[in-house]
């Protein structure tokens, strides 16, 4: 064996919460079902309808990092989606909409911590969703 001379120190860990900061991002995956298929995915906390949208950064250094996002899929709350929709270009109509259309798209968004229960978690506030050609208004993250 060989020693390796990466710094372990500023290697972040699996599962950290990513640093608050502009990120660009390309969506990998959007999941809007339960994984038995018997309906809409629903949020662990109000039972109430969501998308989760997965997102790997495509800046470096953080080239590959997973951000997730989980936005709100009843009436009164799809402003959140609609953010991402125009961010990546898709304007539904009146037909209706579909989340996976946010695939392959890339944006810029912006992370922010939050406290849930005693615990850091990254959000991502609706008016922190850009367009590739709005950018950030800032830094990007570090």
């Amino acid at each position: 064996m060989s020693m390796q001379t990466q710094d372990m120190t500023k290697v972040e860990k699996w599962g950290d919460v990513p640093n608050e900061g502009w990120y660009r991002v390309r969506v990998d995956k959007v999941v809007d079902q339960a994984k038995d298929g018997s309906g809409p995915l629903l949020s662990k906390e109000s039972s109430e309808p969501i998308c989760m949208i997965y997102m790997k950064v495509q800046n470096e250094p953080h080239v590959g990092r997973l951000i997730m996002d989980l936005p709100s899929l009843q009436p009164h709350a799809l402003s959140k989606l609609k953010a991402y929709y125009d961010a990546v270009g898709y304007i539904p109509g009146p037909e209706g909409h579909d989340p996976e259309r946010l695939v392959g798209g890339e944006l810029f968004v912006k992370v922010e911590h939050d406290l849930y229960k005693g615990e850091k978690r990254a959000k991502v506030a609706p008016y922190n969703i850009k367009s590739l050609t709005e950018g950030p208004k800032g830094e990007m993250a570090a």
